[in-house]
């Protein structure tokens, strides 16, 4: 479907975000060139499109609209465009970069025009933009948001535990006494957000049975849940185990080359570290906790003395294939479960 979408393109603009304006460079017609600067709002936006109209033969379902992963900056020219309609994709800047060779220099009007070269490029590779819900863009607004309070609560509590034991005891106290109203209310805030996050998802259908399939694996918890459910768009934008687990830096990759050059597999540094690490807390509650898993682990590590991080990098891939599996055939994870029905590839 997306194939016969993109076969009728014709337009490719380029587009690099800021967050008070944006750069975009237009390609078509096999070589002209419209380049130009536009502010970053809705009204801008709006008559931005409105003159790329007044080009001879340019129709919106000819065109795509390319730009790097920017964050909020990127948001209000999304959502403008999606209303319209219109085709985007939305690449990681080290995938762009990466694909285009050699490059040499930067500012705003060339990364504009390589990213629509990006687009030419990779025509048939490209896949568009899945916009999320409102309720997934509310849920990591506060995720985020939760994210930032426990950090701040580290950065405050960090320093008064270790100052305990090394520095005169009336300082410290007086220390003590002078954060700990911050502290209350940090852990205050924290759970506000978590009641809030839980009403959010347990209102909404198809949230909640997702995050209840999630809950069922043992070492999945909330937050992790939560992370998968966001960072997947409800397994919509990623819908396989396999590349969730290079999403997140689990699945090891080779690195050799004829004779000479022959290292062991290792996972990739270009991952989102924070679901990686609260699959890491998974790993561990399932050591002490399932038998099989920790069966396993002792048998990896004590028997075939293999190094602990690989073992417990091989249980995160367990864990992702048993929640993509239950989210697949929408069911809650059972112990020993066999399926009588031929397995998919495409998730519900």
């Amino acid at each position: 479907m997306i194939e016969s979408k993109l076969t009728v393109i014709k337009y490719f603009i380029g587009i690099d975000v800021s967050k008070a304006t944006f750069n975009y460079c237009l390609r078509y017609a096999g070589g002209n060139v419209l380049n130009g600067r536009v502010a970053n709002n809705v009204e801008s936006i709006k008559e931005f499109v409105l003159k790329l109209r007044e080009i001879s033969g340019f129709k919106l379902g000819y065109a795509i609209f390319g730009m790097e992963v920017t964050g909020v900056y990127g948001l209000m020219l999304l959502n403008t465009l999606t209303k319209m309609k219109a085709k985007i994709v939305v690449e990681p800047s080290i995938r762009i970069k990466n694909s285009l060779g050699i490059i040499r220099g930067k500012n705003d009007k060339l990364d504009a025009a390589r990213i629509a070269r990006y687009l030419i490029k990779n025509l048939q590779e490209l896949k568009l933009w899945v916009p999320r819900r409102k309720i997934i863009d509310e849920l990591s607004s506060l995720s985020t948001l939760r994210e930032r309070m426990v950090k701040v609560g580290v950065i405050i509590t960090t320093p008064l535990n270790e100052d305990t034991n090394f520095i005169d005891p009336a300082i410290s106290a007086a220390n003590i006494n002078l954060c700990n109203p911050s502290i209350v209310q940090i852990e205050d805030l924290i759970t506000n957000i978590d009641i809030k996050i839980k009403a959010l998802y347990t209102n909404d259908d198809h949230c909640n049975r997702l995050m209840k399939i999630m809950l069922s694996v043992m070492g999945i918890g909330e937050v992790t849940a939560l992370q998968i459910l966001i960072h997947t768009n409800e397994f919509k934008t990623i819908t396989t185990a396999r590349t969730f687990a290079s999403y997140c830096g689990v699945a090891p990759f080779e690195y050799d080359s004829g004779t000479s050059v022959k290292k062991k597999a290792r996972v990739s540094h270009l991952a989102n570290k924070r679901i990686k690490s609260l699959l890491h807390n998974g790993v561990r509650t399932c050591i002490g906790h399932d038998p099989s898993i920790k069966a396993y682990y002792r048998r990896r590590v004590d028997v075939d003395k293999k190094n602990k991080m690989s073992v417990m990098n091989a249980i995160k891939f367990k864990l992702i294939c048993r929640v993509f599996a239950c989210v697949r055939v929408d069911r809650f994870y059972e112990k020993g479960y066999v399926s009588l029905k031929p397995v998919t590839n495409k998730l519900r």
